[in-house]
């Protein structure tokens, strides 16, 4: 045991193994809304494993919305679209069959909604302090010892608007974004690099310049977009985005 008093944990379970496999089985179609899934005793027969790991695999299927789970009537498949939140997009980012192109674009578009507004609200309402976390976040691009400075910059704007369901939804967008990092490299290297200075959009920011902050911040998301824009070919994927995803 180490000194936190925390012993060491498996990297991944069988449960999350079980759960993975189904997952992507029903993302990528192989089990169409309205299929009945096999039985656990069945599943637990395909995977090598307990019915215990396959029914705690279901139980996490049906909290993110991809079946429902009748006790005795077997486990139906559901329509993600219409069940599922926005941690949908993180299992689209893991899923073993690949991102969809067109799913990466809707995200970009979100996360460029939500800051875009975020940053019109932060100009607005943000306190004094969430206004100099705002500048201080701008000038930490750059700074050798800062390993993610654009997510933090975007944490600081979403905060200092107050709106807690942009905060929610931008951990969704994270939690994709961690799940498919090489992809996501570069589509956020010129973010990253801070190639559209974020130092403008932050001092719009303090100085409660909203139309400001709104205009800089949509110039500013907009070029993830673009460099989608120009790695596919009408929403097919090409090699320079896929590689490695």
């Amino acid at each position: 045991m180490s000194q936190s008093g925390f012993s060491p944990v498996p990297r991944r379970s069988v449960s999350d193994e079980v759960f993975a496999e189904l997952r992507d089985a029903v993302l990528t179609g192989r089990f169409a809304p309205g299929d009945a899934l096999p039985p656990e005793r069945e599943l637990a027969a395909s995977f090598a494993v307990n019915r215990h790991a396959v029914r705690e695999a279901l139980q996490r299927l049906q909290l993110a919305g991809f079946v429902r789970v009748v006790h005795g009537g077997g486990t139906t498949v559901l329509d993600v679209r219409s069940t599922a939140g926005l941690d949908l997009l993180a299992h689209l980012a893991r899923s073993g069959d690949g991102l969809d192109p067109m799913i990466l674009r809707d995200g970009l578009e979100m996360r460029r909604c939500i800051g875009v507004e975020a940053s019109s609200l932060a100009a607005t309402r943000a306190t004094d302090s969430a206004r100099a976390s705002v500048v201080a976040a701008a000038a930490a691009y750059g700074c050798p010892d800062i390993d993610d400075a654009d997510r933090d910059f975007w944490l600081a704007v979403v905060e200092a608007s107050g709106n807690l369901t942009f905060r929610l939804a931008l951990n969704s967008l994270v939690h994709a974004i961690d799940g498919s990092p090489e992809v996501m490299d570069a589509l956020l290297a010129g973010d990253r690099a801070d190639l559209l200075p974020h130092a403008p959009l932050a001092d719009a920011i303090a100085t409660g310049d909203t139309a400001g902050a709104a205009r800089l911040a949509d110039a500013i998301l907009t070029q993830a977009i673009d460099v989608w824009a120009s790695l596919t070919d009408d929403g097919r994927t090409l090699d320079p985005m896929t590689k490695g995803a």
